[in-house]
């Protein structure tokens, strides 16, 4: 005991000051948020909850000074230039390929925080009222969104207008997709972060309603003796889940 004391009085003499508070940055809405200890969800939401009426399905939370997010997309990248090479003669490949590099250097990327957000639940539940852990922060936040962003195997990324109460296999027309894409199981990236495969074709149609903003993941087909398609298919899901939307 005595030699921490020592210890402390020796550190405060050299100018050194040290504290356990937590410095959290969080933007909101275009502005920017400063703690100097960890806030719970619901104190991070008060300045803004009530600005706006936010559809609250569709908000997340990311954090901006994790690496993990462009690290998979390097990894990405560099599957999909093996592939390129590995498929030199496919030239329906090749151009499924370069239209899925070409979406994914595009992305803006966060790593998502797997957590519900919604001010009034946050407020009366404990459990939907976590403390941040020391880091910047983006919490998005929107009104209703109007368009849903097919991604994969498709020519173009371009969102599409979003249709309320029907099934997922009614965006096919609307979704322009490239040579190699699996037109029998697509997936939902619903904005809350669940994900979902659905059948689309007509003889697996399953009924499956996409939320505004989702995301429509559309599959390369997958080759009988090459996992690593299916593989590419998996990692991209993965990564879309950290995708920022606009």
């Amino acid at each position: 005991m005595q030699t921490k004391l020592i210890m402390s009085c020796l550190l405060l003499a050299a100018g050194w000051c040290f504290t356990a508070r937590s410095a959290v940055q969080v933007t909101v809405d275009n502005k920017q948020y400063q703690y100097d200890h960890q806030p719970r969800l619901a104190e991070v939401l008060a300045p803004v909850a009530l600005e706006r009426n936010w559809y609250w399905p569709a908000a997340a939370l990311y954090q901006l000074d994790s690496p993990e997010p462009e690290q998979l997309r390097a990894e990405l990248l560099a599957q999909i230039a093996q592939l390129l090479l590995q498929y030199a003669d496919d030239a329906a490949m090749q151009q499924t390929l370069h239209a899925i590099k070409a979406q994914l250097t595009s992305w803006r990327l966060a790593k998502r925080i797997a957590i519900n957000i919604d001010y009034d639940a946050a407020r009366i539940k404990p459990e939907l009222n976590p403390r941040l852990d020391e880091g910047h922060y983006l919490l998005q936040l929107s009104m209703r969104p109007t368009r849903v962003y097919p991604f994969g195997a498709v020519s173009t990324g371009s969102a599409i207008t979003h249709q309320s109460a029907v099934a997922l296999a009614s965006y096919a027309p609307a979704v322009q997709t490239a040579a190699q894409a699996d037109l029998t199981k697509w997936w939902m990236l619903q904005p809350d972060g669940t994900t979902q495969a659905i059948g689309v074709a007509a003889w697996n149609h399953a009924y499956g309603e996409v939320m505004p903003g989702a995301q429509l993941f559309v599959p390369l087909k997958t080759a009988l003796f090459n996992p690593q398609i299916e593989q590419l298919n998996q990692r991209l899901i993965e990564l879309a889940v950290h995708r920022v939307l606009p």
